[in-house]
């Protein structure tokens, strides 16, 4: 742990970044000197320095699909699903795609912020020994593909710090166990992409980077903890990303993002060589998955993982294989419409009743209501175990370098749940997690129907709102309740904020403080103009297959 002054440190950490910008544009140069001309111009979402948030553009995505170079676009905008197939046909050389990709990502980090580190040296490397070996190597599930992933997931010679100065030093001389298994199916980190202070938040800031913004609006976050996977794969500059969620952190960027994004269950992915603060807790474990505009390359990268038996290298892993799944009745679905604790504002509750109409047009889907069931009390649980040292750790990351500690992580270690249990308080909290578990599933197979029919999903809302302004998406009931719950969440897009239809209501009286605290901050809807739409798709543990394929029932409605 180094204990430099922080304000060397964050120059270290953009020195690291403009490094990499140096050897990707050495290496993968534009092909039209104007090009340069214009990447140079295009207004930053990256100050002078770190506390400096730079000048991005009001709507990010609409300046990068202006000033991308068709030639790119033509690679890039390709559903990733179906630029696999092309890969595996020839159709492009791998080598084609990465530089596209590198090019697409440069426009976009400095649109957006999302890229911590460019790997142009390694990936390569890499495109040029898959393209030698195009004849072994094609039918690889993930051929060619250029990947991203979340700074905190360890790659080979590299610091890992999780958004903490004080980690410069620590270079790891290995790869993750997930990153060994994408590039054993053909895929390839060409970028690693920013996280936030700490990670327990759901914004993307630190003194690492700065601030990542939203490419949709960019007076809104782009999501938490895996913030810059959120808004890389948002702007369509990657495939697909990973990243890892404990209390929302895949989830609220993949919604934020309008893209696709899956909280697997405990133990189906390998995560048990990730870094983050609190290491060693496990009253509530961190989980990985995807993150990708693409619903058939989400199952795909799903399916090449799990295909790959993880449990064979990460012990925290589970023998599941990858189980189809073929529905011959009718699939029941839940919907909650509120956790009775915030009420999702209009754009989300709209988005709700829409997606709930639809499907009661299908003759293959019945609908039930799905009532909440102390949606309050999971609150308190998962919020007591979270900092069971009170916070200590994720403090003594700051202290030794005098780092300031960012406005959400202040407020996160603030709660009065947070605070140092002693050994019998953490078994008081980790037996009324059990206790809940247990009520929980019964509340949820109460669903079933006379005949034993069961309760297939549940579909939510993800946060109570579209993307937040920035610093102030401070309820994260909607989704660590299924943290605490461990089940899996697929998050699908739902459209749009429309602000002719979602304007605030004026006569609602909030349920609390915090009730009230939401309802405030969407002021207008114009103020989120712009903004994605996306709900979540529950499942009991271990579903995941099943979550996909009422994903696609959902995708074609």
């Amino acid at each position: 742990m180094l204990t430099e002054n922080w304000k060397e440190l964050a120059d270290k950490a953009v020195d690291i970044y403009e490094e990499s910008v140096k050897k990707t544009l050495e290496l993968f140069p534009f092909e039209d000197p104007k090009t340069l001309e214009v990447f140079n111009s295009l207004p930053s979402a990256r100050g002078k320095t770190v506390t400096d948030f730079g000048n991005p553009a009001k709507v990010p995505i609409e300046v990068y699909l202006e000033s991308l170079p068709d030639k790119v676009k033509e690679i890039t905008e390709k559903d990733p699903a179906e630029l696999l197939k092309e890969l595996k046909r020839g159709t492009y050389s791998v080598l084609e795609v990465l530089e596209s990709y590198f090019h697409a990502a440069l426009f976009a980090s400095k649109l957006v912020n999302c890229v911590y580190e460019f790997l142009p040296v390694e990936a390569l490397a890499f495109a040029k020994a898959l393209d030698a070996a195009f004849d072994e190597s094609k039918d690889l599930p993930l051929y060619g593909l250029p990947i991203s992933i979340k700074e905190m997931i360890p790659f080979k010679n590299r610091p890992i710090t999780h958004g903490s100065l004080c980690y410069l030093d620590r270079v790891v001389d290995y790869d993750a166990e997930i990153v060994k298994i994408l590039l054993a199916k053909g895929a390839f980190p060409f970028v690693r992409t920013t996280n936030p202070q700490s990670l327990m938040m759901l914004e993307c800031e630190s003194y690492m980077h700065g601030r990542t913004v939203n490419p949709f609006n960019s007076d809104l976050t782009c999501g938490g903890s895996s913030g810059g996977e959120g808004a890389i794969n948002g702007i369509h500059a990657s495939t697909v990303g990973l990243g890892s969620d404990i209390g929302g952190s895949i989830r609220c960027p993949a919604a934020f993002n309008g893209i696709w994004g899956m909280r697997s269950t405990v133990g189906r992915l390998p995560c048990a060589d990730y870094f983050s603060c609190q290491l060693g807790s496990e009253s509530i474990l961190s989980v990985t998955g995807p993150l990708t505009r693409s619903l058939d390359l989400l199952e795909i990268t799903m399916k090449s993982i799990i295909d790959s038996k993880p449990w064979l290298v990460d012990p925290m892993c589970t023998a599941i294989p990858w189980k189809p799944v073929e529905f011959n009745k009718k699939i029941r679905i839940g919907i909650l419409h509120t956790d009775e604790v915030v009420t999702p504002l209009p754009p989300v509750a709209r988005a709700l009743k829409e997606v709930e109409s639809k499907l009661l047009n299908l003759v293959n889907v019945e609908l039930v209501e799905f009532k909440p069931f102390e949606h309050q009390k999971a609150m308190e649980i998962i919020s007591s175990l979270y900092f069971e040292d009170g916070g200590a750790d994720t403090k003594s990351t700051l202290t030794a370098t005098g780092e300031p500690m960012c406005e959400q992580t202040s407020w996160v270690l603030s709660k009065d749940a947070v605070k140092p249990l002693a050994v019998p308080e953490i078994w008081k909290w980790n037996l009324a997690k059990q206790a809940y578990r247990k009520a929980y599933l019964k509340h949820w197979l109460s669903y079933n129907d006379a005949e034993g029919g069961e309760l297939d999903a549940v579909i939510a809302p993800v946060f109570p709102g579209v993307a937040a302004k920035h610093r102030t998406a401070k309820y994260w009931g909607y989704t660590a309740q299924w943290n605490l719950l461990d089940y899996p969440v697929l998050v699908f897009p739902a459209g749009k904020i429309d602000t002719s239809l979602d304007k605030p209501d004026t006569s609602y009286k909030p349920l609390n403080d915090m009730d009230k605290f939401v309802y405030e901050t969407y002021d207008s809807a114009e103020s989120f103009a712009g903004a994605p739409v996306n709900l979540g798709l529950v499942g009991l543990r271990n579903t995941e297959e099943k979550l996909i394929e009422i994903g696609k029932i959902l995708r074609d409605l």
